[in-house]
């Protein structure tokens, strides 16, 4: 009895197989047979697709020309109102001129304001060689604000064969009527603009001493040499500059070694100094040898 149950459950329980499709794998009617009306409505669509494709250059190209005509519209009307450029204050010039700053600009007094746009104008002023930052502000009343910080003046640079005024980021700022600048520090080499700086804050620990360096020479692209008023020749290391700077000014304190006869003062070697006398004092000190070794 027990069996005949648990035999009628499990029949009730298992699907039913059907005999057409039993042991067989089914194959599913193409989208075409199962559904004819969505078939239809893509082919319909593909000729609309293609009109579409073809005529959208013909209708963004009468989008761009209604949104200039617009945009001049808005222009001329916002003129009409008054707000139209009045007026231009221009601070911070020295060496450049505000006329250089205005023909830069392009700016035309009467033309409408929104017009003249601060960012490009930036951009504008910072082709001048002068002009390191400018801060531009366009106010409601018609009045352009513009504040022009410049670079500073930091060496003389021989470039080429000519003097060239460099700032501290190698920038040519004049190439002519340089006798106002002849207070700078004349630098010579390929990258000693960019070096330039760093020495002279090594050098200010001493400025009486460094009143008295005529040149500064950039050697390999690695280390300086310097050109002393007394004709001297100062060879500083690839590092510790401030260091060996230092000695040469105690040498100087104490010693008085720039008044001597002294060609060169080699100061590369950390632990040590190498001085090159002049051919005069070179040959007097071989007679001081020679007489000292006679009267031994």
């Amino acid at each position: 009895m027990r069996h005949l149950i648990q035999s009628i459950l499990w029949r009730r329980l298992l699907p039913r197989r059907n005999k057409a499709t039993s042991g067989h794998a089914v194959r599913m009617a193409p989208l075409r047979t199962r559904h004819p009306v969505l078939w239809k409505a893509r082919l319909g669509f593909l000729p609309v697709a293609v009109a579409a494709t073809l005529g959208w250059p013909l209708l963004s190209q009468q989008a761009v020309e209604l949104s200039q005509t617009l945009r001049w519209r808005a222009i001329e009307l916002s003129a009409e109102a008054g707000f139209i450029v009045r007026d231009v204050l221009v601070k911070g010039c020295s060496e450049t001129t505000c006329t250089a700053v205005l023909a830069t600009l392009g700016i035309e007094y009467g033309q409408a304001l929104i017009t003249f746009d601060p960012e490009i104008a930036r951009r504008r002023l910072k082709t001048i060689s002068w002009v390191k930052s400018a801060a531009i502000e366009r106010h409601l009343d018609g009045v352009l604000h513009i504040h022009i910080t410049e670079r500073r003046p930091l060496a003389l640079w021989q470039k080429e064969g000519h003097l060239v005024v460099v700032d501290e980021d190698g920038v040519i700022l004049a190439h002519d009527e340089l006798n106002r600048f002849v207070h700078l520090p004349y630098i010579v080499g390929t990258d000693a603009p960019r070096h330039t700086k760093e020495l002279l804050s090594v050098m200010s620990s001493g400025p009486e001493l460094q009143k008295r360096v005529v040149a500064a020479i950039r050697v390999s692209e690695r280390r300086w040499d310097l050109q002393l008023d007394a004709g001297i020749l100062v060879r500083l290391p690839t590092e510790n500059q401030k260091q060996a700077w230092e000695t040469l000014r105690k040498l100087e304190q104490r010693h008085k070694i720039l008044a001597r006869d002294v060609v060169v003062i080699d100061l590369r070697l950390p632990d040590r100094l190498v001085i090159q006398l002049s051919e005069e004092a070179m040959g007097k000190l071989r007679n001081r040898r020679k007489e000292g070794g006679r009267d031994t």
